[in-house]
């Protein structure tokens, strides 16, 4: 009886999975350390145990904020200056690992055009650039 061989796996596919697969580690790494020190923190802008006692109860996320002591929904530049607390090392973490997506689309397009894949190729350039244009808003309704 023969053996069924199974097909080769591409190697854009490798590729694409390997980065995947670190950032997702590294992320989840930062969000791990980024927790262990939001729940040591003790001089925080935000305390967590505001943090989760507001979310048990029901509030919605401007009403936490606004009653907060940065009274404010934080944006980015918020989490990038405060980046040794232990909150903004949880979000950073959380971004990075979303985010990359994009060097994995990138890298694995190269890999579909050599294999001679070049619509495949092109639809992986198309994504990848929506992809990094996404945080921005631009082509948001």
């Amino acid at each position: 009886m023969p053996t069924k061989r199974k097909p080769p796996i591409p190697v854009s596919g490798v590729v694409y999975g390997e980065i995947i697969y670190w950032g997702t580690c590294i992320s989840a790494l930062l969000v791990l350390v980024g927790t262990i020190l939001s729940f040591l923190e003790t001089g925080s802008s935000v305390s967590v145990s505001y943090l989760l006692d507001a979310a048990l109860a029901g509030k919605n996320v401007e009403t936490i904020w606004a009653s907060s002591n940065i009274q404010q929904v934080p944006n980015i530049s918020f989490y990038i200056s405060t980046w040794t607390n232990g909150e903004s090392l949880t979000v950073i973490g959380i971004a990075a690992g979303v985010l990359s997506v994009i060097p994995a689309i990138f890298f694995s397009s190269v890999y579909l055009w050599r294999s001679n894949n070049h619509i495949f190729a092109i639809v992986a350039l198309v994504s990848g650039f929506l992809t990094l244009l996404a945080p921005t808003g631009w082509f948001s309704p």
